[in-house]
């Protein structure tokens, strides 16, 4: 090797280390990516693993620089817009449209990094009125059995509408011809009323129309999307100041009076800070997020054992959106609550939630005894949907709480040399606080017995000793829970493949069936649920495994070596 190829050879070397590309390095060097990439394997260069990283590295660095410029100039900007209201679909929007060469992802990322509190409605700013009413009209059309009419179409559509609403329903990724179909029938329908006096639409038989609408487009209804039609509850808020009659008003149709009054429905005024200060005290208690899902769990919980409050859509209808509901009670509940934390004496949280599981689960066996073959599948799903969510809302509070009571616990986990580094700086700087949902339901990767040493050695090794057969179990019980609720093929074939690990220890669990929702449905229902029964053993032997680590936590010291 002459002497100005070996220089050169050690640039290449050393450019690869820094984090530079193949292509980059043999367009340097008028030389090909699998050349460059011949001459560092005979020079014993870094690994290609090293490199990504290292180039990782140099774009994260990037990335933190340009967001601290950003929030540098629009951080009272977005703490503003928050406090005005303003979803944060619409702010990203509004930096999308009027800050074109900013990147979105540095967007995303400060709008985050500004800590700031944004209504979880993102349906509030999704849509224009025009298509919000757009979607009643369409939603009418469905429901009297009204056809297409182009030509009428053409003649009468107000254009500068029919734009608005041709674009957002491209940006569903509708096709032209759909569009069209969309547009002549909300013009039918307008057309419809006006000659019909009387006309209207109950917001239950709109809802109705809408499920199949989401259905037929292959759209997909669910927390964080806003899918067109928009739901009942947006059209109220939107164009109806809070009430489905005025929003039919509003844009010509005719209430109907046997709906029920505007205003507060079942309950009275008082119930609701009563019931939201009741949960999120309750979160206080347990160290759990007071979130709009959570608070409908809980609501759930008491209603399954006959106490009753204003469920989560009720609480957002009477405050506008969750996070002026919590504004409008929260400041007194942690005082209250923090005040009080000495002088009572509470159950643990896994002895609770070993209680409240079993007794669903006899609950739900008794009912099920009584419901008729007909109907045993809804009543299957329901159950297993509500009861997995409670177990995950349950155990967050479970993990939030023994990190609480276990000083070991933060100094544990810094120790650990495995600890990656923007956790590691999540932790320095607020502690326990990093134990969000979304974290803790990412521990383990679905395994519940793992916690990533957050844990006791002691007390995790009760929840390493619960067999695997069980975790299996749970698996199952958890991707039919997620297959219900998404029905993708991601989570068909999660489920399918759980299933197949369960039968692979348990022949009984063998579906020798093509698995659809229906088919799982009544597998599991089968027998008098038989199945489901033993899947649904496997909370509560999880539950007993945190139990015993509760106690082993009240021990004066923990094991040597723990």
């Amino acid at each position: 090797m002459t002497g100005s190829n070996k220089e050169r050879n050690l640039a290449m070397v050393e450019a690869y280390a820094a984090g530079e590309t193949l292509e980059q390095i043999g367009g340097r060097f008028s030389i090909t990516r699998e050349r460059v990439r011949q001459i560092l394997k005979s020079m014993g260069a870094v690994t290609a693993e090293q490199a990504r990283q290292v180039r990782a590295q140099g774009r994260a660095h990037e990335l933190s620089e340009q967001v601290a410029a950003f929030l540098q100039d629009f951080r009272t900007t977005i703490e503003d817009l928050a406090a005005a209201g303003v979803a944060r679909t619409e702010v990203e929007a509004r930096f999308s449209l009027l800050l074109p060469q900013t990147p979105s992802t540095v967007v995303r990322e400060a709008i985050g990094e500004a800590g700031v509190l944004f209504n979880v409605d993102v349906q509030e700013f999704a849509f224009s009125p025009a298509v919000i009413e757009s979607a009643v009209w369409y939603a009418l059309a469905r429901e009297e059995g009204l056809t297409p009419d182009p030509v009428a179409a053409v003649a009468g559509v107000d254009v500068e509408e029919a734009n608005d609403v041709a674009l957002a329903l491209q940006r569903e990724g509708l096709d032209a011809e759909t569009v069209s179909s969309i547009l002549c029938l909300v013009h039918t329908a307008r057309q419809h009323a006006r000659e019909n006096a009387g006309t209207g639409l109950s917001a239950q038989r709109y809802n109705g129309q809408r499920r199949q609408i989401l259905s037929e487009l292959g759209l997909e209804s669910r927390k964080g999307s806003a899918p067109w039609p928009p739901t009942s509850q947006t059209v109220m808020k939107r164009i109806g100041h809070g009430a489905w009659g005025d929003a039919l008003t509003g844009i010509g149709l005719t209430p109907d009076r046997r709906g029920r009054p505007k205003g507060l429905i079942v309950f009275d005024e008082e119930h609701y800070p009563a019931a939201l200060n009741q949960y999120l005290e309750y979160c206080v208690t347990n160290s759990q997020t007071s979130t709009f899902t959570g608070y409908q769990t809980w609501v759930d919980a008491e209603d399954r054992a006959g106490r009753r409050h204003p469920s989560a859509a009720a609480v957002r209808f009477r405050y506008g959106n969750w996070i002026s509901a919590k504004r409008a009670v929260a400041g007194s509940v942690v005082v209250q609550v923090a005040a009080s934390r000495g002088q009572q004496t509470s159950t643990p949280a896994a002895t609770l939630a070993l209680h409240s599981a079993q007794q669903e689960i006899d609950m739900f066996l008794t009912r099920l005894e009584r419901t008729p073959p007909t109907e045993m599948s809804g009543l299957v799903e329901s159950f297993t949907r509500g009861f997995m969510q409670e177990f995950e809302f349950r155990r967050r509070g479970w993990i939030r709480a023994i990190v609480a009571a276990d000083p070991t616990a933060i100094p544990r986990r810094l120790a650990d040399p495995a600890l990656k580094p923007k956790p590691r700086a999540a932790i320095v700087a607020d502690g326990a606080g990093i134990l969000t949902d979304m974290y803790i339901d990412k521990l383990g990767n679905g395994d519940p017995r793992i916690t990533d040493g957050w844990l006791r050695a002691d007390v995790q090794a009760e929840l390493n000793a619960v067999p695997d057969e069980v975790l299996w179990r749970f698996t199952v019980l958890r991707e039919t829970r997620n297959y219900l609720t998404h029905t993708s093929q991601e989570a068909r074939l999660r489920l399918q493949t759980a299933l197949e690990t369960l039968a692979g220890a348990n022949p009984q669990f063998t579906l020798g069936q093509s698995l659809t929702s229906r088919v799982v449905l009544s597998w599991l229902a089968a027998a008098q649920a038989r199945r489901l029964k033993e899947l649904l053993a496997c909370v509560p032997t999880l539950w007993r495994a945190m139990v015993v680590g509760e106690t082993l936590l009240t021990s004066p010291s923990p094991p040597t070596g723990a």
